[in-house]
């Protein structure tokens, strides 16, 4: 990436940036009014999240589970799978918060760009919605891929893809990062 100088955009130290160093991306207001598709995580989400990062003495009035469940899994739209070693499934859910013209259908596209090195698929592949507030879960699954080194990655380091869900109006892309064992 190259910034308005056609220069390389680097992180604090010089070398050059990865998106844990860019972010997400821009704000664009006008987008932003009209999602499409939101990803909702409760109070109860986030401490289960805690949990799983070992937290647990967040709020009193929370027990941590005995089988807590995976950090990935938070309710979130970007997703992190550190030393991914064969196939990790990913649980999301969304929230339709705007509908395509005047219709009360909505149907969602997956798509991907997966990070070198891994496959993305999502079960289901399609989402429809027959009305605002309906929410849908899916499952994304990265699986590792083998392949002949090249120099291009190393093992001990993340790579970077994304996918996102369209209905032609709307784009709700999310950032995966992943590193391989």
């Amino acid at each position: 990436m190259t910034n308005e100088a056609n220069e390389a955009i680097k992180d604090y130290d010089g070398y050059p940036a990865d998106p844990f160093a860019l972010g997400s991306g821009h704000f664009r207001p006008t987008k932003a009014a009209y999602p499409g598709l939101v990803y909702d995580a409760s109070y109860q989400s986030y401490l289960l999240y805690c949990c799983s990062l070992g937290l647990t003495e967040i709020d009193p009035t929370f027990q941590c589970p005995t089988k807590v469940p995976p950090a990935y899994n938070l309710n979130y739209p970007s997703i992190s799978i550190p030393y991914l070693a064969g196939t990790v499934t990913v649980t999301r859910t969304v929230t339709c918060v705007g509908v395509t013209g005047n219709s009360t259908l909505s149907t969602y596209y997956f798509s991907a760009q997966p990070p070198f090195g891994v496959s993305v698929k999502a079960e289901p592949d399609v989402l429809v919605f027959d009305r605002i507030g309906q929410k849908k879960q899916f499952n994304i699954i990265l699986q590792t891929q083998r392949y002949e080194y090249t120099g291009e990655a190393r093992e001990d380091r993340y790579r970077f893809g994304w996918f996102s869900w369209t209905d032609g109006n709307h784009v709700v892309r999310s950032p995966i990062a992943v590193s391989l064992v």
